[in-house]
């Protein structure tokens, strides 16, 4: 749908102050959103699968997480420089009445811990010629999805459709989060992996399958190879609980993210340790 400058800038600032977040949050969101729908609409669309943050905002809503890039694996293409700056750019080169301009800015190569390489593609998007907006997409490969990808319809945020992609399953998703929680141990950066796990635990509950979930955990400690560290879970997780560095990272997030305001430190240990137990029956 297209919308004038004016009138486009007010859904955005209406929306960040229903949900209290920031504007330029909402931006971020769009523009993101605007990039998948045009994978969803392309003929790379089976190749793409839709994980990390994004993923997580899409199930608990941009007023209990906000995202400023997106994360995906590819299967059934080569993971090349050249090739993926063609694929992409082919991409955002397609036409949707939505007046909404992306333009690749750079793509370099990068690694996550050694777990898997890829490529970071950073963007120029742009609402009617104006309104720039930077973003990546980080595309990785090799990637251990228990059982398999899903079919997941995406709710656009301004817009009252969905559109169809592929997608980690929420098992998988926390799976992953807990290999890094208990691999990094109280040396983690990453308190917003902890956030997520309380916030996937707590709302995704009824669509959980616990079965599923332990041999998620299993497949993606073998694949990283941390099968023995993963089995001291419960070590760990006390140290991180007894850690004031880890308390202090975790304040500060509540101090920059509103949404985890009410949240106290235990709870998250709590939901981490809830996940230990679930991967040891």
């Amino acid at each position: 749908m297209k919308r004038n400058t004016m009138s486009f800038k007010a859904i955005i600032n209406n929306m960040a102050k229903e949900n209290n977040v920031a504007a330029q949050s909402v931006l971020q969101t769009y523009m993101l959103e605007k990039l998948l729908e045009r994978i969803s609409i392309s003929k790379y669309k089976d190749n793409f699968i839709l994980k990390g943050g994004m993923l997580i905002s899409a199930m608990l809503g941009i007023d209990s997480r906000t995202t400023m890039d997106m994360d995906t694996t590819i299967k059934g293409l080569p993971l090349t420089k050249d090739n993926i700056t063609n694929i992409m750019d082919e991409i955002c080169n397609i036409e949707i009445d939505d007046n909404v301009t992306l333009k690749i800015n750079k793509v370099e190569l990068i690694r996550e811990d050694d777990d898997y390489g890829g490529y970071r593609i950073t963007f120029e998007a742009k609402y009617n010629n104006e309104m720039p907006v930077i973003m990546k997409i980080d595309i990785t490969t090799g990637d251990k999805i228990t059982y398999k990808e899903i079919e997941y319809s995406f709710t656009l945020m301004l817009e009252d459709r969905k559109i169809q992609i592929w997608s980690y399953n929420v098992e998988t998703i926390i799976a992953e989060k807990f290999e890094a929680i208990v691999k990094r141990g109280v040396l983690s950066t990453r308190i917003r992996d902890y956030y997520d796990v309380y916030m996937l635990i707590n709302t995704q509950n009824k669509i959980i399958d616990k079965k599923t979930l332990k041999d998620a955990i299993t497949l993606t400690a073998q694949h990283r190879g941390t099968n023995e560290i993963i089995k001291d879970w419960k070590k760990i997780v006390e140290k991180i609980a007894n850690d004031s560095k880890m308390r202090q990272q975790w304040k500060r997030y509540q101090k920059d993210n509103f949404y985890a305001e009410e949240i106290e430190y235990k709870d998250l240990i709590n939901a981490i340790s809830k996940v230990g137990e679930i991967f040891d029956n």
